[in-house]
């Protein structure tokens, strides 16, 4: 939600039929985006992050959680997460900060993924603890971005610092992500379109949250929603958050992703509700 900048041109991407995964390789995507935070000042995003802030308390959101992900150097992480804790400070929504410095892979560590993973353990992490940054740790685990190797090495340093865990899982195809999830005894998975089975069982006995985004689905175009009745049915706690970022989900209200659980994943009204 810290993030300068609009990524309008991905939306008319999409429609002519590119697709996540190309977009990022092609240079935009998120890489777009760190470029434009990298380059803003302190009081710009403080200034966005306000805006938007207001926006959901006006659709009655009273806790956020905000992400960093859009620096991916040290220096730009942690001014994202000072940024989020100024605006913990300064609004009313109560705001829990996560560290996602496994968003991407920079642009100057192509093809030296092992040296930014590296540098994400053995610098990044350190820092965020020792100034208090972050309660959670996340990591894009998937195709293209950290695979379930390299997912696991950032989130075992993360948890050996305090850190409780998070994990954008299965979003864009099926990679083992919810299942990494439970074995690392993350709090959550994000996204779970592509979930497995043995995912979801083992999700269960874990007790692992699954985070469904469908307003990510559907600004996407695509039609692949989580399996939320499978989950629901095998006991598998869940939750909805917007998911609202600069490329993929411009939705900030509530009550919308709501209605998005009802019409597509076949939510009750009282499952999304409660």
């Amino acid at each position: 939600m810290v993030f300068s900048g609009s990524r309008e041109d991905e939306f008319y991407l999409r429609i002519e039929g590119k697709n996540y995964l190309n977009i990022l390789k092609g240079g935009s995507g998120i890489l777009s985006t760190v470029d434009k935070v990298r380059k803003a000042s302190f009081e710009n995003l403080i200034k966005n992050g306000i805006e938007v802030l207001n926006d959901m308390l006006s659709f009655g959101t009273t806790t956020v959680e905000i992400k960093s992900g859009y620096g991916l150097s040290i220096k730009d992480e942690i001014k994202i997460l000072e940024v989020i804790k100024k605006l913990n400070e300064e609004h009313p929504i109560e705001i829990v900060s996560t560290f996602l410095g496994a968003h991407a892979f920079p642009e100057e560590y192509k093809n030296k993924e092992e040296s930014y993973v590296n540098l994400i353990i053995e610098e990044m992490l350190p820092v965020v603890k020792e100034k208090n940054l972050a309660k959670f740790c996340d990591a894009f685990c998937g195709k293209r971005v950290f695979n379930l190797e390299q997912t696991e090495r950032i989130l075992d340093a993360a948890k050996n610092l305090g850190f409780k865990l998070k994990i954008h899982a299965d979003q864009l195809g099926y990679n083992g992500g919810a299942e990494l999830a439970a074995k690392m005894g993350a709090t959550s998975a994000s996204h779970l379109e592509y979930i497995s089975d043995e995912g979801i069982n083992m999700m269960k006995q874990k007790n692992v949250i699954a985070e469904l985004l469908p307003g990510s689905v559907f600004f996407m175009g695509k039609t692949n929603y989580a399996p939320a009745r499978k989950m629901i049915n095998n006991d598998v706690p869940i939750t909805l958050a917007t998911n609202y970022n600069p490329g993929t989900c411009a939705i900030k209200s509530l009550p919308i992703i709501m209605t998005l659980a009802c019409i597509y994943m076949r939510m009750s009204v009282e499952e999304v509700i409660t």
